[in-house]
């Protein structure tokens, strides 16, 4: 690094901490540091920022005006925030005045703004469009005489650790992973947010290209908070505040003090001299930290040993299913919102922003992406037409209804999710029919409180003994295909178990290599440099195989189990006739019992093999 770029960034972040202080800021306890690699634990990859919602940023070449670009810093270092003493608990460490932070309602206030609020436009993240229009206006119509000119010349320029803003090169190292979806989806939202506006607000064209309207979004999804500022929820960006890097678990908490009408950190317990103080970006799956931050956790792992990443697992009705339209039906029940996956607008806003853009882009002279806009609106139309037409369902032409659940390793509202759908879809047609209509609850079948308690948990008054009971003896609740919690019998359950097996080793033969090789890969730092987005990207699809290994090895656990339980149904059955048979070995109490011995297995696996089987 020359003498004269140190200068030129000390120089910098100089102006930008005098004023702050001038405009009545607090933060003597701080300082800021550059960091030229890596030198402490969590090192901030480039500009990990923070944000109180699920929102994005980072940094990569901006194709933006001589203008623009002569506004914003040209310089992308590795920052973080550190103590220059030891600091106490429960001590404020940053105060930002009011004056100084940028609110929606200064965004609400531009005349675009105004424009946005009288308009019927779906916007993918309206809170941070109001943030990105008052950023962009702000840098436009008054340059270098804006009150926060400081603050914008230390904003990165570019983000090219965020994944909208990578290469092909990069983005090829999630193949096999959704979050090669979730990119795409995340361009085209923001590409439709442009040209709707434009349509409705051409001025919008005037101060921002798309590129740039690009870079405002990812600058305000990574860097905003949401607050609570004299009674009123709305969300703003806080300079100073935003340049903590994340670590769990949380060190420090933020709100805005009324009192001293003032955003405030404060330390959760002491920081010693020299450390870096962080805040937490909250317990999240790396697939939202890579995505909305640019950075994944090499270690996500919680304190108590929970680890939130997630993997979503598809699964569908099949054209070629004999039960079809009876499977299909109950698959639609319950989602009529359009909130299903199956592609639907769901409500005419969304379909009036997207024709708008699809408009604009034309008037724009843009070819390319109005005829990708119009795709998108037919295409929307005909899905959500053809899901009504009962005539189309199962035709050549319908495509089966995706539903799609992120699972963890944990044994959690979704996972109990996956395996209800996953019942359904390994139910025959008698298991079937009993899931989908549920029975007169029966209450009346005797005056005996034992009735009215097992109506209540969802069991028949049926005798035991009898076929329908043990088939179906939680019909009674059974309403929609996630509400299949609990085993129906041993067969559907099997079936069951063998169909996750099926879906995720299908999932894992997506990913170009193993998971041993990417284990292997992450030894490597000169293939693999730290923060760089090869590194963060092959630590987003280990943390994916992962998780698809552990229900693998949950579903064949479970498949071995049942199996073990067959036999020893059998030989219960065949025991009258044949006294003299031993039982089956190793037994069901015998394999259970070595397995809540077995320290190695994950307690899910545990929990589900010996109480739920």
């Amino acid at each position: 690094m020359s003498t004269r770029n140190s200068f030129k960034k000390r120089d910098k972040y100089q102006i930008f901490e005098e004023w702050l202080v001038q405009s009545g800021a607090e933060f003597s306890q701080l300082e800021l540091r550059s960091y030229d690699g890596d030198s402490s634990r969590n090192q901030p990859h480039d500009d990990e920022m923070h944000t109180s919602s699920v929102t994005e940023e980072k940094k990569e070449p901006n194709t933006s005006t001589e203008q623009f670009e002569s506004n914003i810093s040209e310089e992308s270092e590795m920052r973080g925030v550190h103590a220059k003493n030891g600091i106490p608990t429960d001590t404020i460490c940053i105060a930002i005045p009011k004056k100084c932070l940028i609110t929606v309602e200064m965004g609400q206030a531009t005349e675009i703004g105004q424009i946005i609020l009288r308009s019927d436009l779906d916007l993918d993240a309206p809170k941070h469009i109001f943030l990105m229009i008052f950023l962009l206006w702000d840098l436009k119509a008054n340059v270098d005489k804006s009150f926060f000119k400081p603050y914008y010349d230390i904003l990165p320029k570019t983000l090219s650790n965020i994944p909208v803003f990578w290469n092909d090169d990069e983005l090829e190292s999630l193949k096999g992973s959704y979050l090669l979806t979730q990119i795409s989806d995340r361009i085209d939202a923001i590409t439709d947010d442009y040209y709707a506006i434009c349509q409705v607000a051409p001025k919008l064209q005037d101060i921002a290209t798309l590129e740039e309207f690009k870079w405002a979004r990812m600058c305000v999804c990574s860097r905003n908070f949401g607050l609570q500022i004299d009674g009123h929820r709305t969300s703003a960006l806080v300079p100073h505040a935003d340049m903590l890097n994340h670590h769990r678990p949380r060190e420090t908490k933020w709100s805005f003090d009324d009192e001293l009408q003032a955003f405030t950190i404060t330390t959760l317990e002491p920081i010693t001299a020299g450390s870096q103080v962080f805040d937490s970006y909250g317990q999240k799956c790396n697939h939202r930290f890579l995505l909305n931050y640019g950075f994944a956790v090499e270690d996500n792992t919680e304190t108590d040993g929970f680890c939130p990443n997630e993997v979503p697992i598809e699964l569908s009705v099949q054209e070629d299913d004999p039960l079809f339209d009876s499977r299909y039906e109950f698959w639609m029940r319950g989602d009529n919102d359009g909130n299903n996956g199956s592609g639907s607008l769901g409500h005419s806003s969304q379909a009036l922003t997207a024709v708008l853009a699809a408009a604009a882009a034309a008037s724009m002279g843009n070819d390319t992406h109005a005829a990708r806009a119009l795709e998108v609106v037919a295409g929307a139309i005909n899905e959500s037409n053809a899901a009504r037409s009962n005539g189309s369902i199962g035709s050549e032409e319908s495509i089966p209804l995706v539903r799609r659940v992120r699972v963890c390793v944990s044994n959690n509202e979704n996972t109990r999710i996956l395996f209800s759908m996953l019942r359904v879809l390994a139910a025959d047609v008698d298991e079937l029919r009993a899931m989908a209509t549920a029975p007169t609850l029966p209450f009346g079948d005797s005056g005996c409180s034992l009735y009215l308690s097992r109506a209540l948990r969802g069991y028949t008054a049926a005798n035991p003994d009898n076929a329908t009971f043990l088939t179906m003896q939680h019909a009674a609740f059974f309403r929609t295909c996630r509400d299949i919690r609990n085993p129906i019998n041993i067969r559907n359950e099997k079936a069951t178990m063998q169909l996750l097996l099926i879906v995720v080793t299908s999932a894992l033969s997506e990913y170009p290599c193993t998971l041993e090789q990417d284990v292997a890969d992450l030894m490597d730092e000169i293939a693999y440099p730290k923060f760089s987005n090869q590194r963060h990207a092959k630590i987003q699809v280990r943390g994916e195989k992962e998780i698809l290994h552990h229900f693998a090895f949950w579903a064949q656990t479970a498949i071995d189990l049942i199996e073990i339980i067959e036999q020893e149904i059998m030989y219960e059955k065949r025991r009258p006739n044949s006294p003299s048979e031993n039982p089956p070995q190793p037994g069901f109490d015998y394999i259970a019992q070595a397995m809540e011995d077995d320290d190695a297995l994950h307690f899910t696996v545990i929990r589900y093999c010996c109480d739920v089987l």
